[in-house]
């Protein structure tokens, strides 16, 4: 067997014993199996695995990265997790019993490292989804707030923050309550705190949209969408703030177009016992509210967002509907940060709808 060594030059009419396609074919040691192929069309052909390339690592729940061989690059993505969604009020007839509203969406992280600037296995922990407000069993008593969503993170190298929770259904005469605010790449999305309050987007916090320290409203860039009243707002790499609980009227949750989505609103009644369906979640890869979990129907459960297999982003969940006797619970986030929906208020003798669980955080790393 010839041995070509470094500098010599092969020419292309070389073809290897056994060979009549003009290929040259690189075998093993003992000259038994082929090893390379270069076709005489300039392609290369490995006939076992190379160590490094076009590896993808999924995390569906925390777990340990470990650097492949022979990689050079390594793409990290990361979403946090999305904030819970409020529960409804329980109230007496010809009051107000608002519904909960929807919990924000995570955002989603991208970043490029050399991978010789990693250590060869790196802790991967999933933000854990919101947990959502209980549903309220005592009379003439407000609903629950959900909890924010927890932060994603890639060892030291790499955090995703989560979406704030959705705030608790009230018995307030005029305005709404807060969805949570969508996780931004510089901080957490805030859970609102009272009536007609705004929940901030997690920064950074765009200017052109009247950005300030609460209630800022779509968001471009790595920012989260913050909520100041109606509909979520929406963000792009942020995630989408959570639908505000406004008795009668079912607000949407906020969507991302690369994040996730924010939760739907629960239904509520209003004091002359006018009843509403519950809020749509919100969708990904769009800038305009809705598109997630179904909203619930009178007195039913609102949808579960979902997870996109191809984006990993989560849609929000559907907020509750509600009749006189029945409220519906919220559904849940998708994973890959949607955000919790609010469940519906109810009446007196009746439980009101809880809240629906943020989704959980999601990660992906590639490898070449």
């Amino acid at each position: 067997m010839s041995t070509i060594s470094s500098g010599t030059t092969i020419s292309t009419a070389l073809v290897s014993a056994g060979d009549t396609t003009g290929a040259l074919v690189f075998k093993t040691g003992s000259g038994a199996t082929t090893a390379m192929t270069i076709g005489s069309d300039q392609s290369v052909t490995f006939a076992g695995v190379v160590s490094g390339v076009n590896n993808v690592q999924e995390f569906t729940a925390s777990g340990t990265w470990t650097k492949p061989t022979g990689a050079t690059f390594v793409m990290v993505e990361c979403w946090g997790a999305g904030g819970g969604g409020g529960s409804g009020r329980r109230g007496s007839a010809g009051s107000y019993r608002a519904g909960g509203a929807g919990g924000g969406g995570g955002v989603h992280v991208k970043y490029m490292f050399k991978a010789s600037d990693l250590t060869s296995t790196v802790t991967v922990t999933l933000g854990a989804g919101g947990t959502a407000g209980a549903a309220q069993t005592v009379d003439s008593t407000d609903g629950n707030s959900g909890v924010a969503g927890g932060n994603t993170t890639f060892g030291a190298y790499l955090t995703a923050y989560g979406g704030g929770g959705g705030f608790k259904g009230t018995s307030s005469t005029a305005g709404y309550s807060p969805g949570g605010g969508g996780g931004g790449t510089g901080t957490a999305g805030s859970t609102g705190s009272s009536v007609n309050g705004g929940a901030s987007g997690g920064t950074p916090r765009s200017t052109y949209f009247g950005a300030a320290s609460s209630g800022n409203g779509d968001n471009i860039g790595g920012g989260g969408a913050g909520y100041f009243g109606g509909d979520g707002s929406q963000a792009e790499w942020g995630g989408g703030s959570g639908g505000g609980g406004i008795y009668i009227v079912n607000t949407s949750g906020g969507s991302s177009i690369f994040g996730g989505g924010g939760g739907g609103a629960g239904a509520g009644i209003d004091n002359t016992n006018a009843i509403g369906a519950g809020g749509a979640g919100g969708g990904i890869g769009t800038y305009s509210s809705g598109g997630g979990g179904a909203g619930g129907a009178s007195g039913l459960n609102g949808t579960a967002g979902s997870q996109s297999a191809s984006r990993g982003s989560g849609t929000g969940g559907g907020g509750g509907g509600c009749s006189l006797t029945t409220a519906g619970n919220g559904g849940a986030g998708g994973q890959g940060g949607g955000g919790g929906a609010g469940g519906a208020g109810s009446l007196n003798s009746n439980s009101s709808g809880a809240g629906g669980a943020g989704g959980a955080g999601y990660a992906r790393v590639y490898s070449w």
